[in-house]
């Protein structure tokens, strides 16, 4: 048969070697571009985009933390308390649990809170809180990019894994978590790529240490530092790396180690094994139940679980298996999220990474080319973005940062308890632990406060009782006290029923709160 055209080979065994025409072109053959080798330089556009989602995330972090919530008043009345009388060990702050154990675990975080506080009000405290978190998510983000996550990508799950958390970054202790957790990762996932422990992974150990003293999440940072080593023990025995065990060994017991290492040593497990031994707080709290898809808290990461698991799927079936270790660090952080709504964050991180990680290894999908133009606009919008952010955030006064709670209210019941120094006052959440800042005065006089751990459970269930209106004799908790301060606009509930509550007289009401005074021999 005649050839059709010039340098085809024959596949005749017996003709021998084939004859190639020299002047022929080579036949193309696509080759799927080779996957960046992580630590790589950045591709094209990368600092743009890169760019372009810091500028969102801060934007994002200063708007939503122009109000006080529980948490921050606690933050900052206690960290003035530890600045004038030391590192606490006993509760003299409320009543209900009065000169019971306090250790206070998170007290570096509120000594810095209050800090930011006194260099410049509100607004410099807010800004700490919202770079604190836009560095956790930008650390997501340059570890995306290191293990070779085109930009768009790394952008797009970035923002998704915040979406996830923005009920949870507001200000308060667990920002300074966000860098640390982030750090964690970094330092684990790169470490797996070397045959034995790198010394750059023993700085994993001082981000524990100093993390136990920020915020409680240090005991989930802690536990994936022991079961990462204990996955390199496994897996260097499997290889007959005898040698490499040891170093992974001691990793781990330092790892658990630094847990501890705060002010109260090993008696800071107490305060870990209130929260898990308390179950009124899962009942009452939002924040400590279980998620939910009915909670709009847990809509964001109810959606990215399906979301990581077609991505997975989708790598999958281009031919990438996904990374061991960083597939089982998402499952640990899965299971984690579903204990609690305020865990939910820690599987964004670990879901996003294992996404799109496994989509890059895979090739999958096509990556838009987006101009450089483009990318520089949309990067110098959000710049200007994240400016106005910090301008709005700078001009927005203290009584804005306060607005969630009944200012005036407050303010006339601590005028009250002065006349008479044997009155002690009940407030509802957006009260009690407000007065305590706003109004120093009232330290040991008011009842309860943020720090739910230090009550029993009883102690919880009466004063929820008391707060939701529940059952006949929810009123129970009033028993020993002579004011009671609520909020109106978050409590309405509670403030329709203590409107008519028997021997007690309404002395301040205002679209915000109100106030009542125990009449005389009731």
């Amino acid at each position: 048969m005649a050839r059709r055209g010039h340098g085809r080979r024959r596949t005749d065994k017996r003709a021998g070697p084939a004859h190639v025409n020299p002047v022929a072109a080579p036949a193309r053959i696509p080759v799927a571009a080779p996957r960046r080798r992580a630590g790589a330089a950045w591709p094209a556009g990368a600092g743009s985009w890169f760019a372009a989602l810091l500028s969102l995330l801060l934007a994002g972090n200063l708007l939503t933390c122009r109000y006080l919530f529980w948490d921050a008043y606690y933050d900052l009345y206690a960290g003035r308390y530890i600045l004038q009388h030391g590192i606490p060990h006993q509760n003299l702050i409320t009543v209900a649990s009065y000169r019971t154990a306090w250790e206070d675990q998170q007290w570096l975080a509120q000594v810095l809170s209050y800090a930011a506080w006194a260099a410049g009000g509100y607004g410099l405290l807010a800004a700490a809180s919202a770079i604190l978190v836009t560095a956790g998510f930008g650390l997501l983000a340059l570890l995306m990019l290191r293990r070779g996550v085109p930009p768009v990508r790394a952008f797009a799950w970035t923002a998704a894994a915040y979406v996830v958390a923005l009920g949870s970054v507001g200000i308060r202790a667990q920002s300074f978590a966000y860098p640390c957790f982030a750090l964690v990762l970094v330092l684990l996932l790169a470490d797996d790529r070397a045959p034995r422990l790198r010394s750059q992974t023993w700085l994993v150990i001082p981000v524990l240490v100093l993390w136990a003293n920020l915020h409680g999440s240090v005991l989930l940072g802690a536990g994936l530092a022991c079961l990462y080593a204990g996955y390199r023990v496994v897996k260097s025995s499997a290889r007959r790396e005898y040698r490499a065990v040891p170093a992974f060994l001691a990793f781990g017991v330092a790892a658990s180690a630094a847990v501890v290492c705060t002010p109260y040593g090993a008696g800071v497990i107490q305060d870990y094994a209130r929260f898990i031994g308390n179950p009124e707080l899962t009942h009452t709290i939002v924040e400590w139940a279980r998620p939910s898809p009915l909670d709009p808290y847990s809509w964001a990461f109810f959606a990215l679980i399906p979301a990581v698991v077609t991505a997975v799927a989708l790598g999958w079936r281009r031919g990438a298996r996904p990374d061991p270790l960083l597939c089982g660090l998402a499952l640990v952080l899965l299971a984690v999220a579903f204990t609690a709504v305020r865990n939910q964050q820690w599987f964004a991180f670990g879901g996003s990474l294992l996404a799109a990680d496994t989509l890059a290894r895979g090739n999958a999908g096509r990556v838009p080319e987006l101009s450089p133009r483009f990318r520089r606009a949309t990067a110098g919008v959000l710049a200007i973005l994240a400016v106005a952010s910090a301008g709005v955030l700078a001009l927005t006064p203290s009584q804005q940062f306060q607005s969630k709670t009944p200012g005036r209210a407050i303010d006339v019941a601590a005028a009250l308890a002065a006349r008479d120094p044997a009155d002690r006052i009940l407030g509802d959440p957006w009260s009690g632990t407000a007065m305590l800042w706003l109004h120093p005065a009232t330290i040991g006089r008011v009842g309860f406060d943020a720090r739910m751990e230090l009550y029993s459970a009883p102690e919880v269930r009466a004063y929820f009782d008391f707060v939701f209106v529940r059952g006949h004799q929810w009123q129970r908790v009033t028993r020993g006290y002579g004011i009671i301060v609520a909020s109106r606009a978050q409590d309405p509930g509670l403030a329709a029923a203590l409107g008519s509550l028997p021997g007690w007289r309404v002395v301040y009401r205002d679209r915000a709160g109100l106030v009542l005074h125990r009449q005389a021999g009731a």
